[in-house]
């Protein structure tokens, strides 16, 4: 048997569902309990596949026939599960900016950042969801960051020093990797100390926060605005870091994106929605609205834990539910879009974090229903 294409580290999650964790890949594969067990003896290197069909017959009663095939089908598995993924990055790295640019600076807190974009198709990708942090352009800044392109690859520079490269058509690895570069600078610290960034927006009441996350389309944002404009605080949207020293999710300080969709219905919820520039997004060029936080960012706590994560889906036909949802069930939205360390240290305290997490799912038509149900879910800790 192939010991190195086993799981390194292995997690009950509930009573039937397991978490696995492949070193290689870093890559998560929830499973259930049974299928643990059988991956278990499969991996055990005194195994033939002989034995491991006499000890499923033995032991779990199965057929000839059926004890082979699952020894086939983990096969197929473990091979699968532990190709590396490659993301669509480029080796045409550059450490010279241009000399032409668009510069802005903005402020954090006690931080002062440059961005030099080489055109305004650049800028678009960045400059929106920061705008409201926009200060008079200044030669003092404690970080410059260069947004540049050569031929169909983007490119990130931070202090001249490049932090990454793209292609083109992957234009949203660039954003998550600035937003990354920022949230370092902002909270003065590195990569190295990041669990996990998130693809998911974060909420809190000012103790504590709640994850949102769901398929896009779901109204996630939509309904981060409706409890911002109830009294929470929006502490991410899209971009939630969680921090390796305490576990907490990090504020990440960008406006929040809303779809045109939600215009009408945000209307009576925020005063000055009418007056935000709508931008065009993506290759299908939706049409967005930046909405900025109601609360002074300089006055709000850097972080929150968060014991709580709610999968939400929008149907304006279907029934208004607040459920406790299976571990696995938000397991499958959070993990494919986010980036988790690939440090094993990381990795155990993501698992050891999220084990202690309670998960629900919110379906909704009804917004005050959705309101009210964040409120309770915040009173219930």
């Amino acid at each position: 048997m192939k010991t190195n294409l086993s799981p390194k580290l292995i997690h009950n999650i509930n009573e039937d569902a397991v978490l696995l964790w492949f070193e290689k890949p870093n890559r998560y594969v929830v499973t259930s309990k049974i299928n643990s067990e059988f991956i278990n003896i499969y991996m055990n290197p005194d195994n033939s596949r002989d034995s491991f069909v006499d000890n499923l017959q033995e032991n779990y009663h199965l057929k000839v026939d059926q004890a082979n095939t699952l020894f086939e089908d983990i096969t197929v598995f473990l091979k699968d599960v532990n190709v590396t993924q490659d993301i669509d990055t480029t080796t045409n790295k550059v450490s010279s900016a241009p000399t032409n640019y668009i510069e802005h600076s903005y402020e954090f807190k006690n931080k002062i950042v440059s961005i030099r974009y080489e055109s305004e198709i650049l800028k678009s990708l960045v400059h929106p969801q920061i705008s409201h942090h926009s200060i008079k352009n200044t030669s003092e800044y404690d970080v410059l960051f260069d947004v540049f392109r050569t031929n169909d690859d983007l490119h990130l520079l931070k202090n001249g020093a490049h932090v990454g490269s793209f292609k083109t058509e992957s234009f949203h690895f660039l954003q998550g990797k600035f937003a990354l570069e920022l949230t370092n600078t902002i909270h003065s610290t590195s990569i190295d100390n990041w669990v996990a960034t998130f693809h998911a927006s974060t909420i809190s009441n000012g103790k504590e926060s709640i994850m949102i996350v769901g398929d896009s389309g779901n109204g996630k944002s939509t309904l981060s605005v409706l409890l911002m404009a109830h009294g929470f605080d929006i502490l991410c949207d899209d971009f939630t870091p969680l921090y390796e020293d305490n576990l907490h999710l990090y504020r990440y300080p960008a406006a929040t994106s809303i779809k045109k969709g939600a215009f009408e219905a945000l209307k009576p919820y925020l005063n000055n929605i009418d007056s935000l520039k709508t931008h065009t997004a993506g290759p299908k060029k939706v049409n967005i609205k930046y909405v900025p936080p109601l609360l002074n960012y300089d006055d709000q706590a850097s972080s929150f834990p968060c014991n709580k994560i709610v999968y939400v889906k929008y149907n304006s036909l279907g029934k208004d539910s607040l459920n406790l949802v299976a571990p696995d069930k938000v397991l499958e939205t959070l993990i494919p879009d986010s980036w988790i360390s690939p440090k094993e240290t990381h990795a155990s305290k993501f698992i050891n974090w999220f084990k202690n997490v309670d998960c629900y799912q919110l379906n909704y038509n009804d917004n005050n229903f959705a309101i009210s149900k964040f409120k309770d879910l915040f009173e219930e800790s």
